[in-house]
C-alpha cells in the first residue's frame, strides 16, 4: 500500500472518532468497555453475555441511506459465508423505524447460526442503523447475545416474537434504552 493511500485511511479513521465525540452515546449499565482494534469500532462493551457496539464507516451522500444499509447486509452475508454459517439470506429481518426526536434509526434483527463440531452456535443481535445529521456519517449501533448452543428453533431463527422470545425481547428493550438516550453532547 502506498504512503498516500495510508495517510488517507488513518485520517478518514480519525474523522469517525473525531466525529462521534460530538454524540453522547450510552452504555448499557454493567457493561465494561473492551479495546477492539478495528478502526471503524467507536464502542464496544460487553457484559452478562451481551456485546454493544457502534461502528462507523464514515461519510453518506444523501439519499444513500437504504443503499448504505443494503451494502452492509450484503458485506455482512459475505463474511458470514466465509465462515460457513447457515440460513444466509435469511440471516436479517427488517424489524421497524423508530426515532428518538434527533435520530431516525431502521432497526433489523440478526442471526448468525456457526456450525460447530458440538452442534451450532447462534448469535442474534439487534441493529439499528442512522446517519448523524450535522457530520451525514452512517453508524450502525448492535446489541448482540450469544453465543448460545441451542436449537435454531428455540430463538425461532428468522422470526421475530416480543411475547414468547425473552432473547429478543431482551434485545429490544437494551436498544431502545440506547437510542432513546444516544444524543449530542
Amino acid at each position: 500500500m502506498d504512503p498516500k493511500s495510508v495517510a488517507v485511511d488513518a485520517a478518514k479513521n480519525i474523522n469517525y472518532r473525531l466525529h462521534a465525540e460530538q454524540l453522547n452515546i450510552p452504555i448499557v449499565k454493567g457493561f465494561q468497555l473492551q479495546k477492539d482494534e478495528n478502526p471503524q469500532t467507536i464502542i464496544f462493551a460487553a457484559g452478562q453475555g451481551i456485546t454493544e457496539q457502534l461502528v462507523s464507516d464514515g461519510y453518506i451522500e444523501d439519499g444513500k441511506f437504504n443503499e448504505r444499509i443494503e451494502l452492509v447486509i450484503a458485506n455482512t452475508k459475505e463474511f458470514m459465508k466465509t465462515y460457513n454459517c447457515e440460513k444466509i439470506e435469511d440471516s436479517f429481518i427488517y424489524f421497524k423505524d423508530y426515532s428518538n426526536g434527533i435520530f431516525e434509526y431502521k432497526l433489523y434483527f440478526q442471526d448468525m447460526i456457526i456450525p460447530l463440531e458440538s452442534g451450532k452456535a447462534v448469535l442474534r443481535s439487534l441493529n439499528a442503523y442512522f446517519v448523524e445529521p450535522k457530520m451525514h456519517d452512517f453508524y450502525q449501533l448492535s446489541v448482540t447475545m450469544g453465543p448460545f448452543n441451542l436449537p435454531t428453533e428455540f430463538l425461532k431463527v428468522g422470526q421475530i416474537d416480543l411475547e414468547n422470545d425473552k432473547i429478543t425481547k431482551t434485545l429490544d428493550t437494551i436498544m431502545i434504552g440506547l437510542l432513546d438516550n444516544l444524543k449530542y453532547r
